[in-house]
């Protein structure tokens, strides 16, 4: 009779694999990957977000630049306005100054006919003469004021080299010393242009 062995015993059977072990390892792995993939989209982060700070500090830079470049051009063209408006005006006086100049010795003769008309009282030179003269004056004065021209201080005045003209010298102490005493012919400025200078005669007192 044959016998059969109990072979339950011989078969090997493989051992079953625990659980948390199994998951322990599959973590691991994974996380490994994970790490990795994490590490170098890190990277790319880190390198796109510095070529985004350089491309906007290189905006700010620009725009600076021109802002400054914009500031300078206003302050040229404020200065280069300024100068054109200071120039014409110059110009302008200079025009007016010219023209009024020619007017003086009008002024001058009108003056003098006026007082000599005064002076001498005789039928050839009636008072409708002299009321004519003044009105003529009045009026040549009145466009002389509008213009800002003024006369320049005469007789009592101090002589002053920049707006008198000395004819004579009067050694005398019976004046200021450098009063003018006698106004020979009217001086003018216009604004702070001088027209023209007084001629006048001056008081020098004499040497002790």
């Amino acid at each position: 009779m044959v016998r059969f062995r109990n072979t339950e015993n011989a078969i090997s059977h493989p051992e079953p694999e625990d659980p948390e072990t199994t998951r322990s390892g599959a973590s691991a792995t994974t996380g490994d990957s994970t790490s990795q993939e994490d590490l170098e989209d890190l990277g790319r982060d880190d390198a796109t977000s510095g070529g985004d700070t350089d491309a906007a500090e290189t905006v700010r830079r620009e725009r600076d630049e021109y802002c400054d470049l914009l500031l300078r051009k206003q302050a040229e063209f404020e200065n280069y306005r300024k100068r054109v408006e200071r120039d014409r005006g110059e110009a302008r006086a200079a025009a007016q100054a010219e023209v009024i100049a020619e007017l003086l010795p009008v002024l001058d003769a009108c003056e003098k006919g006026l007082e000599s008309m005064k002076s001498e009282a005789s039928a050839t030179a009636p008072n409708s003469f002299a009321e004519g003269y003044e009105l003529l004056l009045r009026q040549l004065r009145s466009i002389l004021e509008r213009y800002d021209v003024k006369e320049v201080p005469g007789v009592g005045a101090e002589f002053d080299p920049n707006l008198h003209e000395a004819v004579i010298r009067e050694i005398s102490r019976d004046f200021g010393e450098h009063e003018i005493v006698e106004e020979y012919r009217k001086g003018y400025t216009i604004g702070d242009r001088l027209l023209r200078p007084s001629q006048v005669k001056v008081a020098v007192w004499p040497d002790k």
